[in-house]
């Protein structure tokens, strides 16, 4: 098998959208939820803006030439405070694997891979990330733990 790790291009939206399907599959949505096209279209559209952008990373790993796994990650300006002095802070997100292809370390080499980007590329100084069960095991190695504060959420009011 020829497997290959590389930044993605603009080519790439629509697989990191189906990586992104793999993800909500393991976070436990249906699958009339995950079939549904306005996400998907509306996800395709978001890569495309984003993907060029030098805010977001997105790295995919390549089995015989089909993507099979991807981590992304996004740089956010705010304010500067005393716990972050840059203000920037990162979002590692869309982690997937391919079910086939799990096992491998392929999501653990993209996430590595973004993780430089930040450190390399960016004046982040801290990363958070949502972990499922699945992907704890790849971020506890890398130095992630589980934060203190409670995280709160308010979805916008229909």
């Amino acid at each position: 098998m020829d497997t290959q790790l590389r930044p993605a291009t603009l080519a790439d939206a629509d697989a990191l959208v189906r990586m992104r399907a793999v993800m909500f599959a393991v976070m436990g949505a249906s699958p009339e939820q995950i079939d549904a096209a306005p996400w998907r279209e509306a996800a395709a559209a978001w890569f495309r803006t984003h993907l060029p952008s030098p805010d977001f990373r997105a790295v995919v790993a390549e089995v015989d030439g089909q993507v099979v796994a991807s981590a992304c990650g996004q740089r956010t300006p705010l304010t500067p405070s005393p716990f972050i002095v840059s203000g920037s802070v990162g979002l590692l997100f869309n982690v997937a694997t391919d079910r086939a292809h799990r096992g491998r370390g392929l999501a653990s080499a993209c996430t590595d891979a973004v993780l430089h980007w930040f450190d390399t590329e960016t004046d982040v100084q801290r990363v958070d990330l949502f972990a499922t069960d699945l992907g704890r095991p790849i971020y506890e190695a890398r130095g992630f733990v589980d934060c203190a504060e409670p995280a709160m959420r308010r979805n916008r009011p229909r």
